[in-house]
């Protein structure tokens, strides 16, 4: 019954640490941020930046950042690179950024949804979901 319990402390532990990573990883705190205010722009693609990577298996893949300008809501101008997005947009082109009032360098053009918006809690609640159950079937045979 120790050996279960132990499992379950140091799993859930676990989930909740890796709930916190995968949050920062999918930069969840940032855009919770752009999209709680709910405001919206209209941005013009200003420039274009490529940067070199390797995928997977090793091969090249070029990925495009472009640089976009808006106006908010108070008429202050603002530009940023849009680094979180794969878009396809060509300099010169339009497209919606969603901003807040108070940091509007962190606007994104990513659509709320509901992902982003509950990555933490979804992976710790399936993570310790798992852990509880796993460590009911230990705490049984054990």
């Amino acid at each position: 019954m120790v050996i279960a319990v132990v499992y379950l402390v140091v799993a859930v532990g676990a989930a909740v640490f890796y709930g916190g990573i995968l949050d920062r990883q999918l930069q969840g705190p940032r855009l919770r941020a752009a999209w709680a205010d709910g405001l919206t722009a209209e941005a013009r693609c200003t420039g274009l930046r490529s940067e070199e990577a390797q995928d997977a298996e090793g091969a090249p893949v070029v990925h495009t950042h472009p640089t976009l300008e808006f106006r908010t809501a108070d008429g202050r101008a603002v530009s940023f690179e849009e680094r979180r997005a794969r878009l396809t947009v060509a300099e010169g082109e339009f497209m919606t950024v969603y901003y807040s009032a108070q940091n509007p360098e962190s606007a994104t053009t990513l659509a709320p949804s509901f992902a982003p918006r509950h990555a933490r809690a979804l992976t710790t609640a399936v993570g310790s979901a798992f852990a509880l159950v796993t460590a009911t079937v230990l705490a049984a045979f054990l």
